[in-house]
């Protein structure tokens, strides 16, 4: 993502990166595919499909009784078609620069690195007990995109809000914890379509990653330079 150019002239070169970005289209696809088929049961709020729910949904009771696949699989499903599409038009924008700045094989990682974070995120902060908020959608995947993205460029504007990555990634991760903080207060019960603990999860994942990548490599001209270093040492006590 460069910070120079003309808004008109980014969403320009990101409309063509869409066009190139497989890795972005297939998460879509998934997503809304399994969109048609829990519509096409009725609904989440209709047997077969809140059964699905319940399985695969993410929540403490089902984590604890044993349905560990839970903190991933509650990424593939949505509330309604609001949700999908919400979420399908964030990694189709986010998923796509990541996918042109790092590759195929880095969008999907942050992706997946996302919702476990964002599925650990809900399991320590959001409420729990009686009521407690059945965790669906791929959010968790989508901050981690945007946090990756942050991370990878801290200097860069970030449209349409003009303000550097570094800045509005350190502004997402604090708002979204807050809230988090502020949900058991709030109440907030049924399904948690607004889950800013998962957002919180899912951004620190994405930002954890991208300081991974960013992380010194130990190269070939390194290694040479660290041994010359010692080899230099020895000589000197030598004499």
């Amino acid at each position: 993502m460069n910070s120079s150019g003309a808004p008109f002239a980014n969403a320009a070169r990101n409309l063509r990166q869409l066009r190139s970005s497989p890795a972005s289209w297939a998460c879509v696809a998934v997503v809304l595919a399994i969109q048609l088929v829990v519509t096409a049961a009725g609904g989440p709020d209709q047997q077969p499909a809140w059964r699905w729910f319940e399985w695969f949904g993410l929540s403490r009771g089902g984590v604890l009784s044993g349905r560990i696949w839970q903190v991933f699989s509650y990424g593939l499903l949505h509330g309604g078609w609001i949700h999908v599409v919400m979420n399908s038009l964030l990694i189709l924008l986010v998923g796509s620069r990541v996918e042109h700045m790092t590759g195929q094989a880095t969008m999907m990682k942050a992706v997946i690195f996302g919702i476990l974070g964002g599925g650990l995120g809900h399991l320590t902060l959001a409420p729990g007990g009686q009521g407690a908020p059945l965790l669906v959608g791929l959010s968790g995947g989508c901050l981690a995109l945007l946090l990756l993205t942050t991370t990878l460029s801290p200097q860069s504007r970030m449209m349409p809000l003009f303000v550097s990555g570094r800045v509005l990634g350190f502004a997402v991760l604090t708002v979204e914890l807050a809230m988090a903080l502020m949900e058991p207060v709030m109440g907030i019960v049924g399904f948690s379509h607004v889950g800013h603990a998962c957002h919180f999860g899912g951004g620190l994942a994405g930002w954890a990653y991208g300081r991974w990548l960013l992380r010194p490599r130990v190269s070939l001209k390194r290694l040479r330079r660290d041994r010359e270093r010692r080899e230099a040492g020895s000589i000197r006590r030598l004499d």
